[in-house]
């Protein structure tokens, strides 16, 4: 084993021999967490808690959602200057681990899933205006107590509907201990979930899992599994039969790692279309699981461990959070390890630079090689839209969340996406985003729930170089369906809903079924009864139906500018929008006894 003392004066040493100086530095991220507002302990020590980065209220700014250990949920809103802790959205007294947010019955608001250790996870629905309500039990999830780490969402039947698949480490070897396997619910498309854990062969029995993803490691755009176990029990790689089951493949790709395994972190670091995979491990090193995308002689793809020979094992250290973020917007994904280190003097998370996808090197960070801190749970966002990629991380006490801001400076340019399925899952997991500027070539596959008990930011961040363009986007959604943009400025966040380049028309694929959804993004339920606007998305027409009588309408874009009223409209009627750009605009209708309620419209 590598000792700390020695692995920091190895760190020095790449440090000195880079010749990096804090006046020369590039890459720049300083810890502002009493700037912005944000004062968050554990009460305890413990293996990770939750953190989510997402824009709960669709503002168009990543808020911040964030575990405890048995003391409930903490919610922080984003003012686009700092955040602002609001009254919890939910009582929680369970010991949170994963949180989700996921728009489990696609009705265009976000719902909220908690996994808890020892108790009992619980699925909250939302009913509109951030008023959540405990669905765990009328949509079929179980109410038993279990020890649950990380869950993850992805639509593995491609019905448009997300299933959830979560980890649950029991005992091994006893049989009248809890038992450990891991779970999968179908999305049933009417509210309620079916579990298939055991037709499906995705329980992955007697192993200790800790995490889980769905990726899609073989290209073929039907979500395959990926699961992290602890204690030398063999990390499992299932692939997606396309026909509701699983088939596992650890052992004939090379995915069965043995190690002590804690997160699951998918991404392409070397840009070459294919899903590599970053693992974390005790001080033996972390490994990096690097696809081929190419066949072995029985016909499997073949992984291969090279996190020791590109310099990212972190060595000497219990490592547990892990991501991939493009740092500077060079194009190539860097890497964040948090580890568990607990010494003063000693450096207990790491950034690694990606050196154009061939090696990683670790540059002079001021702020990152001063922490020394608990580390667990680390999750990633732009949250103040700069263009350049935060991190948020879980410390134990005594320290608090750090909140680590991007200070990079650098002529690199950027482009967000911000995801919506229309026959798809409405969140856009399970999408392939590939890009090209200037001939560089990168992939993104779009997740919910990854690393270790983080959920990232949806809206998907690229980085171009030098350029102030994106030469082409080509979006495949898991109906199969191929969109495609070119010439995409830079510097702004560009909404991409499915269709969208085709005219409105979705290609479906001849072996995906979808369900259609019994509610579109046109409807919404108030005191009153229902709202319908129709069509959503639409063109120059829309019209509005409700229960209750209308008094007038009001458009309003996406910067919260009201573009007008329009008064006396008569229920059912088209009205005149054709002088409308392409774009987002939030329809806001008031009725005679002076309630309202608002509804997003897309006009392609």
């Amino acid at each position: 084993m590598v000792s700390q003392a020695i692995f920091r004066t190895a760190l020095l040493l790449i440090i000195s021999f880079y010749g990096y100086s804090a006046v020369l530095c590039q890459i720049a991220f300083e810890e502002i967490r009493e700037d912005l507002g944000i004062s968050h302990q554990l009460s305890e020590g413990t293996i990770g808690a939750g953190v989510s980065v997402h824009d709960f209220n669709g503002d168009g700014l990543d808020d911040l959602t964030l575990g405890h250990t048995r003391g409930g949920i903490s919610f922080y809103v984003n003012t686009g200057d700092g955040f602002s802790l609001i009254s919890p959205l939910v009582v929680n007294r369970e010991f949170v681990k994963q949180i989700n947010w996921v728009d489990y019955d696609n009705d265009g608001d976000l719902d909220l899933y908690v996994a808890a250790n020892d108790g009992i996870s619980r699925l909250y629905q939302n009913t509109g205006d951030l008023q959540l309500v405990d669905a765990t039990e009328e949509s079929g999830l179980p109410l038993n107590v279990h020890f649950g780490y990380g869950a993850c969402w992805g639509d593995y039947n491609r019905d448009g509907w997300l299933d959830l698949y979560y980890a649950s480490k029991g005992v091994i070897g006893d049989p009248d201990a809890i038992r450990s396997y891991n779970r999968l619910f179908k999305n049933n498309a009417d509210g309620t979930f079916s579990e298939r854990t055991e037709e499906s062969g995705a329980a992955d029995d007697d192993k200790l899992p800790f995490c889980a993803a769905f990726l899609d490691y073989n290209n073929d755009m039907w979500p395959d599994i990926y699961i992290a176990n602890d204690k030398l029990t063999y990390n499992t790689l299932l692939e997606n039969s396309r026909n509701g089951t699983f088939l596992d493949v650890s052992q004939q790709t090379g995915a069965d790692a043995r190690m002590n395994a804690m997160c699951v972190n998918p991404g392409d670091y070397n840009q070459d279309g294919w899903i590599d995979i970053y693992v974390t491990n005790t001080p033996i090193g972390s490994q990096l699981l690097e696809n081929s995308g190419v066949l072995d002689q029985a016909g499997f793809i073949q992984y291969h461990n090279v996190a020791e020979d590109l310099q990212a094992h972190f060595p000497g250290a219990n490592c547990w959070g892990s991501n991939f973020l493009d740092a500077d917007n060079d194009g190539d994904l860097d890497l964040y390890v948090s580890s568990s280190i607990d010494q003063p003097k000693e450096v207990s998370s790491i950034f690694y630079e990606n050196i154009e996808g061939t090696s990683f090197q670790i540059p002079f960070v001021e702020g990152f090689l001063a922490d020394t801190t608990q580390s667990y749970t680390n999750a990633i966002g732009d949250f103040d839209n700069d263009g350049l990629i935060d991190i948020v991380v879980q410390n134990n006490p005594p320290y608090d969340f750090y909140f680590w801001k991007n200070n990079t400076i650098t002529n690199n340019h950027w482009l967000k996406l911000d995801l919506e399925g229309v026959m798809s899952n409405r969140d856009g997991v399970g999408v392939r985003i590939e890009s090209y500027v200037q001939g560089d070539y990168q992939m993104q596959f779009t997740l919910c729930g990854s690393g270790f008990l983080g959920q990232n930011s949806s809206y998907r961040h690229i980085g171009l170089g030098e350029s102030e363009q994106l030469d082409s986007l080509v979006i495949t959604w898991p109906t199969g369906h191929i969109d495609k943009f070119y010439n995409v400025q830079s510097e702004q966040i560009y909404k991409v809903l499915e269709g969208s380049s085709t005219d409105g028309v979705i290609n479906v694929a001849a072996d995906v079924r979808v369900v259609q959804r019994a509610l579109s993004t046109s409807t919404k339920f108030v005191d009153q009864g229902t709202v319908t606007l129709f069509p959503n998305p639409g063109g120059d027409e829309f019209s509005i139906t409700s229960d209750e009588r209308i008094s007038h309408i009001d458009i309003i874009n996406v910067d919260g500018v009201s573009i007008g009223p329009v008064s006396d409209y008569r229920d059912g009627n088209a009205l005149d929008v054709s002088y409308l750009s392409e774009g987002v605009y939030f329809i806001r209708v008031l009725f005679d006894n002076d309630t309202s309620t608002t509804i997003k419209w897309i006009k392609l």
